[in-house]
Formats: structure tokens, sequence, C-alpha cells
């Protein structure tokens, strides 16, 4: 009898589960692929800055992306954590501790969210822990002139990714999420640990896939829409010489 009730209290949860549709954007809701044509790309700092002005008619959200290092690149440039590619040129091919990978074809302009252990690419999965694997896909990528990161991953094909953890540190977060075809940013309206933001956005949108994006004092953020560019971020565009890269999203 127990087990039955917990069935259905299981099968009630899933059905009740919210689908990941077109949702109206909002204070927390950034970013959606399904509110026009959308692209993502990366971009290296400050190799890539000034950013060109937005296209007319053009939405653009620019915020950090991986994380960035306390040792620098060559000549005292700012280092990606993680394995990182921007458009095929090899940036830092360390691997990083955290499970997210992220790969976007600049071709096409659509990202593609991994789990470190099951990197698919052109028919073959990698798996970027063994070294041999690591290189393979580092030749692949570098081939298709593709660009990767490495972040955090909080939900990996629906389960979750990371714990709740007593004294975990809370600050607000901004969250990377994608689900079948469409991809999207969302950032928690308050402090909250990663897990606490990975259930906030998986009771509202219930993506598949969710990757965390670097805050705090790296907490870069700049909307353009209609002509007119804003900030939604704690760091003012003079103040991006800390950050190794960013992440362009756009819609036409």
């Amino acid at each position: 009898m127990i087990l039955r009730l917990a069935a259905i209290a299981l099968l009630t949860t899933l059905l009740a589960r919210p689908a990941l549709a077109c949702p109206e954007r909002s204070d927390s809701l950034l970013f959606h692929s399904c509110w026009g044509e959308a692209r993502a790309a990366l971009a290296l700092l400050p190799e890539d800055l000034p950013l060109p002005a937005p296209e007319p008619g053009t939405r653009r959200l620019v915020v950090t992306g991986a994380y960035t290092a306390t040792d620098t690149r060559d000549e005292g440039r700012p280092k990606p954590v993680g394995l990182f590619l921007r458009r095929g040129e090899l940036v830092n091919r360390n691997l990083g501790r955290m499970d997210g990978v992220l790969v976007i074809d600049p071709a096409s302009g659509q990202p593609g969210f991994h789990h470190r252990e099951r990197v698919a690419l052109e028919g073959r999965t990698y798996d970027l822990r063994d070294l041999d694997g690591r290189h393979a896909f580092i030749d692949a990528a570098r081939g298709r002139g593709l660009s990767v990161m490495q972040t955090h991953l909080l939900i990996a094909s629906g389960v979750f990714d990371v714990h709740p953890q007593e004294g975990a540190p809370a600050f607000v977060r901004r969250l990377l999420f994608a689900d079948g075809d469409s991809f999207g940013v969302w950032q928690t309206p308050g402090a909250a640990t990663l897990y606490e933001a990975a259930a906030e956005l998986d009771a509202a949108l219930g993506p598949r896939m969710v990757m965390n994006l670097d805050m705090g004092s790296y907490d870069f953020c700049r909307r353009a829409e209609g002509g007119v560019e804003s900030s939604c971020g704690s760091v003012a565009p003079e103040g991006t010489g800390k950050l190794s890269n960013l992440l362009v999203l756009t819609l036409e």
C-alpha cells in the first residue's frame, strides 16, 4: 500500500512538471530561444573586445560564461577555468573538475549541453576524463571551429547533478539551461545556493540541462533591445579587464 501511494505521488509529480514551452519574459527569465531566431557565441577577453554593436532589430544578452582562473595566460591575459576553445582556437586544454561542457557551433550558433563523461560530436561520444579521448575531442573541435567551455552542471538529462550541502554559500545565481532545441538564461531573484537555484529553475520550467554561469565579482550582464543597451549586472563595461570570457546570446 505504501509503495502504491509513493508511486501515485511520483506520477502526480511528473505529470505536474511544467513543460518547457515558450514562457514570457520575467525578471528571472532573461533570455529564451523561443522568443526569436536565437544564436549563441563565446567571446574571449580581451581579444574580442569591444564587441560589435548589435544589429538593428535584434535583441542581445551578454553575460559572464565560464569561471576565470587566478593564474593568467600569455602576456598576463585572464584565463578561463577548464577546457576552453574559441572558434577552434585552443585557449586552455586543461580539464577542470566541473561536469558541464558547453559546445557551440559558430556556423549555426546553436549550443550543445553535455556531461564531461559523454560529449557527443559527429556520431562519437567522448569521455573527457580519458586523456586520449580528450585529445581526440580537442582535435575534432578544432577541426570544426567549435567553441567550448566548462562549468558546473546542475541538472543533467533531468537528474540533479548537485546536492544540498549544509553551509553552502548563497549568492544571486545565473543559470544557462536547455530542453531539446530550446535554451535560455535564468537569474535567481535573491541569494541562493547552487542547489536552491537549480531547484527553483526546475520548478519553474523543468529543463533537462542546467549549467551555472560565473557571478559574484564577475557578474557582467548587458541587455540590448530596441537600440537601447542597459546593465543587468554589477560589473560595468570598463570593469571587464578581469573577465576571461563572455557568453553572447542574440535574437532576431
